[in-house]
Order: C-alpha cells, then structure tokens, then sequence
C-alpha cells in the first residue's frame, strides 16, 4: 500500500494552493470522524427546467446543510450552562434528519412540489432564528460557546438562501441567476477558507496563509467589487481549484497528516456547498 506524499503544489490566481494526496493511502485512524471523501449531489439532468425535478434535489441538499448546521452547534457548546442551548441544536438536528429521510424518499411532481417545499421553509424558518438568537447571545457576552460569530452569521446565510431559493421553485422558476449565485457563493467560500485557516494548528502555517489567499480570491469576485460581471469560467476553474484544496485538507485531516481541530464532517461539508456552486454557476448561464 503506498504512503501519503504531503502535496504537490498548483498555481491559483497567483498563490501556491495544495494540489493531490496518494490516492491508495492509508486509513483514517481509528475513532476518525471522516464522512466519505466524495461528498455526492443528486442534481437535476442539466437541460430540466421542471420546478419539481429541481425541487428534488434543492430539498436533499439544504435539509442536509441544516442537519450538518444543527451537529455542528450542538457539539461546539461543551459546557453545562449550555445545555439549554445545546439541546435546541439537537432537536434542529433530529427535525432535519427526519425531513431528509423525507425528501429523499418523495416522489414530487407538478401536483405536490410547491407544498413540499413550503413545508422545508417552516422548518427552516424557526432555525434561522435560533441562529439569529445565537448570534446576538454570543456576541453580546450572555453565552460563550465555541462557535465563532462569522459562523452563526454564516448560516443564516445560507438558511435564508435555502428558503429564497425553494420559495422560487414554489413559484414554478427554476432558473438560476449568475448575478446572485456569484455573489451568494463567492461570499460562502470565503468564509469557508477562513474557517479553515481558523481551525487549522497554528503550526500549518504554510496551509494557514494559502487558506486566507482563497478567502481574499473569493472576496474579490463579489459583483460589487467590480465595474461588470467577472467571466464565470474565471471563476469556474477558481472554484475547481478550491476544491482540489479542500480535499486535501479533508484527507489529511481524516488520516491524522494535517494537523487541525477541524472535524472531516465539516471539511467534508464545505466541499460539497463548493460542489453546490460548480453546479450552480455551469446552470446560470455565464461562462464567457
């Protein structure tokens, strides 16, 4: 069986990004935490403009978000006076769980997509002000967990996208505009190479500095920086090579090579929101 390499270096928009692990590693330690490496999207067929059949997917994929969202909170408030708070999280997590196990196994089709959407939004709804509650909570000194305050406001983000975007298929449009998803998305990586570099031992400095380069990427492609709209195949390949980074951080973290307190449920759960918005920005439209 062969042994890790510790990486091989690509070029991305000018800065060094971690390119390819062996493919025939190791296994992950024992008692590792590691969610499967190829994080999978059911996505509509590529020419369907069926709210429902984009509907499908779009209810799998935020049930999931939010189940991952709910784990995540519950197991960053340790402490006893967070008990409260802690077992809100994880009834967030069982509601999604069960209402993914739902959405997986619906068959929806012209008659009963719109319902079933709204019946996410209702979930998700409660959620996003939970989340909102948090965020204030923690930034005002009442609670002190082990979430950071970008990360409360992150998903609620995404929570209020979730909704925005099933209320649109309700409507019977499921077009995507690039506009909004370059934005929504651009915004979402950013965020997400933060947390890495956050979460990261501060000994994997050379990682560290190649995380926050991606973040200051990703800021630089929000519309609002620019006079017009950056090609979206600038972006495309940017975001294909985020990808490329984020797994390896999540493979190495998963066999103990990179050192972090970064969990691979949550480095997996940032690579598949990344696959999320290589989907997204080939559907809007823009690749020039």
């Amino acid at each position: 069986m062969s042994t890790f390499s510790r990486r091989e270096m690509i070029k991305f928009g000018g800065m060094a990004l971690i390119a390819v692990w062996a493919k025939n590693s190791g296994a992950a330690p024992a008692g590792s935490q590691a969610r499967s490496s190829n994080p999978i999207l059911l996505l509509p067929p590529v020419d369907s403009t069926d709210p429902w059949v984009h509907s499908k997917s779009e209810n799998i994929f935020w049930a999931e978000v939010m189940m991952d969202h709910a784990n995540f909170f519950a197991t960053l408030m340790p402490a006893a006076a967070l008990a409260t708070e802690r077992a809100q999280a994880e009834n967030f997590q069982r509601s999604f769980q069960d209402h993914l196990g739902r959405a997986r196994s619906a068959t929806l089709d012209r008659n009963n997509y719109a319902s079933f959407n709204r019946s996410t939004i209702e979930l998700v709804k409660p959620f996003i002000e939970y989340k909102q509650r948090m965020l204030e909570a923690q930034d005002s000194g009442k609670i002190r967990t082990l979430v950071f305050s970008l990360f409360f406001d992150h998903t609620v983000r995404e929570a209020q996208r979730a909704t925005r975007r099933l209320e649109k298929l309700a409507g019977g449009d499921a077009g995507i505009s690039y506009g909004e998803t370059v934005d929504f998305w651009s915004a979402i990586m950013s965020d997400h190479s933060e947390f890495i570099a956050h979460l990261l031992d501060p000994q994997e400095q050379e990682l560290i500095s190649q995380a926050l380069d991606a973040s200051a990427v990703f800021q630089g492609f929000k519309l609002g920086n620019h006079a017009r709209p950056l090609p979206g195949g600038e972006i495309l390949l940017a975001t294909e090579e985020l990808i490329d980074f984020e797994t390896v951080v999540e493979e190495g973290i998963g066999a103990g090579k990179i050192k972090s307190i970064m969990q691979p449920v949550l480095a997996a759960h940032i690579r598949r929101e990344s696959l999320k918005f290589v989907d997204e920005l080939k559907r809007s439209g823009n690749r020039t």
